[in-house]
């Protein structure tokens, strides 16, 4: 079977295959390779998962009804992820004793979810992930400093990129965020690292930080990839400048075993891996959205083994890209846009504006000073209260004022909400040491938390 024949592969023959599949005729290739993968997925989980048998059962659907990733709406359901974060085992289709690696979200937004691999999975995800990044550049010459949190149990994107890095023949430096700036930037002048690797928020710090330590374009940093977290283009440009580096996007989740799509050299949108199936649905109907509309991103895996997952709800909101050849003329997979933010971060203010963490995080990078903030949202009385949990090395007043006029200058409603309907109450800016937030939340920072509805 090509499928098959296509996993085995060497990675120079693959990159030779994918180089030949760079065209329209190509992109309807993969197309017929991943309705094959789908057909083994459904068959799979219909014989063996517990959740997905009854699901099957309940909405009167066949495996042989979907042939096709046009006929994953028939199926008339989808995977929550409080489903998942219920009984992972319902959704286990391998006997317990092939598990090798038990991957969890980082909790952030409630209960963690947990997928298993096994050996098989495990390797998939690691090769796929490597090669991507040697599509993108990445070489054996190069040193990749990796600062995602490390030794939180489960949760694993900085053991899986070591080992994508590791089979690249890179030298990686598993760093963490957890260790002085000061230790980070001797890290890069003593091995001599040309890859960054982190949380938008934290490399955010990094810079900030740095900057008053060396001059971080002389380190030599070419590459920076950002992940995790939802981030602007005032960040990508601010970055740019400071490292001298291009800095790209990718998009993953645990369960997604992480490697969800990322940004190609052209920077036109994030690449689909091509071992996911991918839906833009309504948030709220889950009714299928067209081409370019926002909304929420449902993927189904393929050739996953042990934790398959159909039509799996992400919550994050992004747009399909126009089918159409990327401008790198190098990847035919499906593209997205890059994350909006997540459909429950999604907040209205005052007297109904919205606002997205992604719109804070833009008004407020590059305020001179501010290595990290948090924005808390409660009530005072009938009013909202938006209160600045402002991380920096220098607490001012001069710092307090930039902080106000960024944030006005960003959300252009909220002196009218302020002062006009008096909707939302005076800003409140609270100074934190350096990396407080990043001890708080090892793992990931939520830019926005809303209070207003444990209040109630």
């Amino acid at each position: 079977m090509l499928v098959s024949l296509i996993h085995a592969l060497g990675d120079s023959q693959l990159r030779w295959f994918a180089d030949r599949m760079a065209n329209a005729r190509g992109r309807r290739l993969l197309q017929r390779l991943q309705d094959m993968a789908l057909r083994q997925t459904v068959a799979h989980v219909a014989a063996h998962s517990p959740f997905y048998r009854q699901k099957f059962a309940e909405c009167g659907v066949t495996p042989e009804d979907i042939r096709r990733a046009s006929d994953l709406p028939t199926l008339g359901f989808f995977t929550y992820p409080s489903e998942l974060a219920a009984d992972p085992y319902q959704f286990l289709t391998v006997p317990r004793q092939e598990i090798i690696y038990a991957m969890a979200s980082s909790g952030t937004t409630g209960k963690p979810k947990i997928v298993f691999l096994n050996k098989r999975d495990w390797e998939q995800a690691v090769r796929a992930g490597s090669i991507g990044m040697a599509m993108a550049g990445t070489t054996a010459a190069d040193v990749v400093q990796i600062l995602f949190c490390s030794g939180s149990p489960n949760w694993m994107t900085g053991d899986l990129i070591q080992a994508e890095m590791e089979r690249i023949g890179a030298f990686v430096l598993p760093a963490g965020n957890s260790v002085p700036i000061a230790q980070q930037i001797e890290m890069m002048q003593m091995f001599g690292t040309t890859i960054l690797m982190g949380t938008p928020s934290y490399v955010h710090r990094l810079t900030e930080e740095g900057r008053k330590l060396c001059d971080l374009r002389s380190l030599g940093i070419r590459l920076i990839t950002l992940a995790a977290e939802p981030w602007s283009e005032s960040l990508r440009t601010l970055l740019q400048e400071a490292w001298g580096a291009k800095v790209y996007d990718s998009y993953g989740m645990m369960e997604l075993v992480c490697d969800g799509a990322g940004e190609c050299r052209a920077m036109c949108g994030l690449h689909v891996s091509p071992y996911l199936l991918v839906e833009v649905v309504d948030p709220r109907s889950g009714v299928p959205l067209p081409r370019g509309e926002l909304g929420e991103l449902v993927f189904t895996t393929l050739y996953r083994q042990a934790s398959p997952l159909l039509r799996y709800r992400t919550g994050d909101l992004a747009r399909l890209l126009p089918d159409e050849m990327c401008p790198c003329g190098e990847v035919t997979t499906e593209r997205i846009s890059r994350i909006m933010g997540r459909a429950d971060d999604m907040l209205f203010l005052g007297s109904g504006e919205n606002v997205f963490p992604a719109q804070v995080e833009a008004a407020l990078t590059g305020v001179e000073g501010l290595t990290g903030f948090q924005v808390i949202i409660d009530k005072v009385g009938y009013r909202d209260r938006l209160r600045i949990r402002a991380e920096t090395t220098a607490p001012s007043e001069h710092l307090q004022q930039a902080i106000e006029r960024r944030l006005s200058e960003g959300l252009p409603f909220l002196q009218h909400e302020i002062y006009q309907s008096q909707l939302i109450a005076p800003l409140e800016i609270e100074f934190l040491e350096s990396g407080t937030l990043q001890r708080e939340t090892p793992v990931k920072i939520r830019h926005l938390v809303d209070r207003r509805v444990a209040l109630h």
